[in-house]
C-alpha cells in the first residue's frame, strides 16, 4: 500500500482505513482482504471505487452511512456484513478513518457488550490518536443520549 494510506488493524480480519488510492486496491487484495465497505457519501466516486476494487478482485459494498446521527440499523448492518460467510477479511473505509473508528467502537459496545474503555483500548492499540478518541467519545456520547440505548460502562 502507498505510504500515505491511513489504516488501523483492529483484528486480523478487519482493517479500518482512510480512502484507498488506485494502487491500494491491488495491494489490499494481495494482502488477503476480500471485501471493502465504503462509507463515503459521493455515489459517483463510489461507483469508480467499486470498479477499481472489482478489478483488483475485491467484493465492494457501498454504504453511505452518515458521519453524524448514526442509527442502530447502521451498526446492525455492519454486524451483518462482518458475520456473512462470504465477507472474509474486511477493509472498512471512509475518507480519514474517523467514521469507521466510531462505527467500530459502537459495534463493539452494541454487539459484543464491550465497555467504552475496552473498545477505546482496541482503537488505541490499532494506532488511533487522542484527537480521534476525543471525537469518538463525543460522537458515541451523542449517539447514546439521542437513542436512549444503554451499554456496559
Amino acid at each position: 500500500m502507498n505510504k500515505d494510506f491511513i489504516s488501523y488493524q483492529v483484528t486480523p480480519e478487519v482493517l479500518l482505513a482512510g480512502q484507498p488510492q488506485i494502487a491500494d486496491w491491488a495491494a489490499l487484495a494481495q494482502a488477503g482482504y476480500a471485501t471493502v465497505v465504503n462509507l463515503r457519501g459521493d455515489a459517483e466516486r463510489a461507483a469508480e471505487q467499486g470498479r477499481n476494487a472489482a478489478a483488483a478482485g475485491l467484493r465492494y459494498v457501498y454504504r453511505p452511512w452518515p458521519a453524524y446521527e448514526l442509527e442502530r440499523e447502521h451498526v446492525d448492518e455492519l454486524a451483518s456484513i462482518l458475520a456473512a460467510p462470504d465477507t472474509g477479511r474486511l477493509v472498512f473505509h471512509c475518507r480519514t478513518a474517523t467514521r469507521v473508528g466510531l462505527m467500530w467502537l459502537l459495534y463493539r459496545q452494541l454487539h459484543h457488550g464491550w465497555t467504552r474503555d475496552q473498545a477505546v483500548a482496541e482503537l488505541v492499540a490499532a494506532g488511533y490518536d487522542a484527537d480521534a478518541l476525543e471525537t469518538f467519545d463525543y460522537c458515541a456520547d451523542e449517539y447514546f443520549e439521542r437513542t436512549g440505548e444503554t451499554v456496559a460502562s
